[in-house]
């Protein structure tokens, strides 16, 4: 009877062989290795069986070599030979095949393989042949057989198991892959060569807006996803791929919008990088990931215009602070030296006349004017910035006091009464119908905060006014119950600069009178303003446009503070002008009528109140001479007793001072307003190659800060000129300036100007610096190597 109980016999082909030779085998069980079940032990499976019943306790369908179960004992004595024994009581019931006759004997064969052990084969013998060396050596050589075809086997079933394992672990990681796929966090895209979407995981479409629809995937449909200024650069990147570029990275925008934590929606910005995919070195598809790199992006460009606003911002302060110094410091030299001039003006000597004594003292008046001029220009300024910074920690405090607002326009207007008759500039006071009408007298404001204001609209009039030739300058002032802007038509009027602050006349300090508005206007016959330049009026360290500070000066603060305290108090300020055509800035602040007429003892027009004393000052400034070597260059003896000046300087106080101690002194002065005016003189002086006999020059004064052209690109067009041959010698330049920072003397120096002087200083100390300059041996002249160009 031939059997095979699990099949697995089929793989060796053992027992239907063994079967075409009856007589010879008539007996045989077949059991392999089953690895699936060996786990800590060796796992027997019967594969074949021929003439031993299925129910004989020998034939145990799995077997542990280990146990005393069926033939495991014999099998575990021929586990590394080939075992011959004789057949017991054991094998009782056989079926014997062949003759029919029981075998004598037994063969156990074990079956060995390269990679390991592989099973066992029992066989009877022929009961009719010798057992004798012939059939030891049939046995051996079914030994070899078998243990050739369960090698092929074992091999056959490795790598069949190998895989399958393969197949699971590829199809575990697909599904891996996938799934990664579908829930990252950047777009992938797979495509055909033609451009066409083959697959494509959901962030694309979410990234990219593209339908998902079959029939929205045509060739490129991908290029209709970007701004038209980008696709034409991902159609090129697509373009590349084809010929042959292995990987492309772009940053391109997306018509799909991002919307950022601040500010308004914006192209999405995305980075997408593409890759070919080759087989046989053919393009077969592409695949390409796209992340979303939009908020990175507005980060970037957030810190970018942080950091821009912030250097601006820096620059700003810089400049003002400069401009600042310039004001204040300008004011300074002219009290210092006027100061200078009054210690020393009294007349000496035997035959001094009366008259002497007179024109010394007429003078010294004269000066004393100028000084408190120079001194209340000071004080504007430092009450802006002083101002400025209480509003900027709110430690400005609104104090009404009962006021006449026509003593009070007049006053103001009479603190500038020195200013404007130095520069030929009419002025008109007007009040307002509206003051009658209703009947307003005293009023409860804050004085001093009003004229702050109303000083600084006057500095600006006088500013812009003085270099025209129609000078004129109207005050209006006046009130009215309500809609104050009404009387003003017209007028643009100052961004709010702060929330609406709280009624401060409903406090008891400003009685219980009626309230109303007071309004004031200042109009001036100025170069006038364009829209553009007006709506950058009020910023902080800002002046109309970028030539304002260096035509007319100033330090772009006064403004910004009036508009400051203007709504402190309840109002606002504006402004109506085009060029040409001057200007009118008008304010109104709330206020009350008074309910007593208390008059104020003090008259704020003719006392100067200093909340701190002027700390003592240097009677010299220091003085910087470049240490380059400089080349021979001739010139002259220099008659140092009379020295021929060229003074170049904007501010008429300034000029006017150091023109009249320096004549004093018995020095030649030529005065200059400006860096172009200087040129024009330079051109009649005997230093000018047409001009040899023209009249003489030793030294340039120099101012830095001035209209129509400064001083520096004044110097370096000097320096130019005289590389060409068209100045004939070199001409000492010493700059007097109130730009103090190391960099600023740098940029002086950089410029062709040989030595600084820097505000405030004495006269004397200035010829005292000028006969040392014109005294310096040829060798410590300036080398004119190359200067940068205006």
């Amino acid at each position: 009877m031939e059997v095979t109980p699990s099949g697995g016999e089929n793989e060796l082909s053992v027992i239907p062989v063994f079967k075409e030779n009856p007589r010879d085998i008539p007996m045989a069980m077949l059991y392999t290795v089953d690895k699936e079940h060996s786990f800590g032990k060796v796992c027997l499976k019967l594969r074949g069986i021929l003439g031993m019943p299925l129910d004989h306790p020998m034939a145990i369908q799995t077997l542990d070599l280990n146990s005393n179960n069926g033939v495991a004992p014999l099998l575990r004595e021929a586990k590394n030979k080939i075992l011959t024994m004789d057949v017991d009581n054991r094998f009782d019931g056989v079926k014997w095949h062949g003759f029919g006759e029981p075998s004598k004997v037994i063969t156990i064969i074990p079956i060995l393989a390269p990679s390991g052990f592989f099973g066992f084969t029992i066989v009877g013998a022929n009961p009719r042949r010798p057992i004798d060396e012939r059939y030891e050596q049939f046995m051996r050589d079914i030994s070899s057989k078998l243990s050739a075809i369960g090698a092929s086997v074992m091999t056959s079933e490795e790598n069949r198991k190998r895989e399958e394992k393969l197949q699971k672990e590829l199809a575990e990681s697909t599904n891996r892959i996938r799934f990664m796929a579908e829930h990252a966090s950047i777009g992938m895209q797979y495509l055909s060569t033609d451009g066409t979407t083959i697959w494509a995981n959901d962030e694309y479409y979410r990234l990219t807006g593209h339908p998902r629809e079959e029939e929205a995937h045509y060739p490129l449909s991908f290029l209709d996803t970007y701004v038209p200024e980008d696709r034409i650069i991902a159609h090129n990147d697509w373009t590349r791929l084809l010929q042959g570029e292995h990987n492309i990275s772009s940053e391109l925008h997306l018509k799909h919008e991002y919307i950022p934590p601040s500010g308004n929606p914006e192209p999405s910005c995305v980075l997408m990088q593409s890759f070919r995919v080759t087989e046989n070195d053919q393009l077969s598809s592409v695949i390409v990931f796209t992340t979303d790199i939009s908020t990175f992006k507005w980060a970037q460009a957030s810190e970018a215009r942080k950091a821009a606003e912030a250097s601006e911002a820096k620059r700003k302060q810089e400049e003002f602070i400069d401009l600042l110094s310039h004001e204040l410091r300008n004011p300074l030299s002219a009290i210092f030296q006027l100061a200078d001039t009054v210690i020393n003006s009294f007349p000496e000597g035997h035959h001094v006349s009366t008259t002497d004594y007179v024109e010394a003292l007429r003078s010294n008046i004269e000066n004393a004017n100028t000084i408190i001029m120079c001194a209340k220009h000071q004080k504007r300024i430092v009450d802006d910035v002083l101002t400025l910074s209480k509003l900027k920690y709110t430690m400005l405090s609104i104090s009404p006091r009962p006021a006449q607002l026509p003593n009070l326009t007049r006053q103001t207007v009479t603190m500038f009464q020195q200013e404007l008759i130095s520069h030929k500039i009419t002025i008109e006071t007007v009040a307002d119908a509206s003051l009658s009408e209703h009947e307003i007298d005293w009023v409860m404001c804050d004085k001093l905060r009003i004229q702050q204001i109303l000083i600084n609209l006057l500095t600006n009039a006088i500013k812009f006014t003085k270099m025209e030739s129609k000078r004129e300058i109207e005050v209006r002032f006046g009130a009215c119950l309500s809609d104050p802007r009404s009387h003003f038509p017209n007028m643009y009027w100052a961004p709010q600069q702060q929330s609406e602050a709280a009624d401060l006349t409903t406090d008891s300090e400003w009685g219980y009178g009626k309230s109303l508005y007071l309004t004031l206007m200042v109009r001036d016959s100025g170069v006038g303003m364009s829209i553009g330049e007006i709506q950058k009026l009020f910023t902080r360290f800002e002046q109309a446009n970028e030539r304002t500070s260096i035509r007319y000066g100033g330090s772009g603060l006064g403004l910004f503070v009036s508009q400051k305290l203007a709504e402190k108090q309840g109002g606002e300020i504006g402004v109506l002008s085009s060029p040409g055509t001057g200007s009118t800035f008008g304010f109104y602040v709330k206020s009350r009528k008074s309910d007593k007429n208390l008059v104020e003892h003090t008259d704020a027009g003719k006392k100067l109140e200093f909340s701190q004393p002027t700390p003592p000052c240097s009677p010299m400034a220091p003085c910087i001479i470049p240490q380059a070597k400089r080349e021979n260059l001739t010139k002259g003896p220099v008659d140092l007793t009379k020295i021929h000046v060229l003074l170049v300087e904007d501010n008429i106080v300034n000029q006017h001072v150091v023109n009249k101690q320096l004549s004093k002194a018995g020095h030649k002065v030529y005065l200059a307003n400006h860096g172009g005016e200087a040129l024009e003189i330079i051109r009649q002086m005997d230093v000018w190659h047409e001009t040899p006999e023209g009249k003489h020059l030793d030294i340039i004064l120099m101012d830095w800060e001035m209209p129509i052209m400064d001083g520096l690109t004044c110097s370096r067009e000097i320096r130019r000129l005289q590389m060409e041959g068209k100045i004939n010698r070199h001409i000492e330049i010493l700059a007097t300036t109130a730009n103090a920072r190391p960099e600023q003397i740098a940029t002086a120096l950089d410029s062709g100007i040989d030595s600084v002087m820097v505000k405030p200083f004495l006269v004397k100390n200035l010829i005292q610096r000028m006969r040392e300059r014109l005294t310096i041996s040829p060798k410590s002249t300036l080398s004119i190597k190359s200067l940068p160009s205006s």
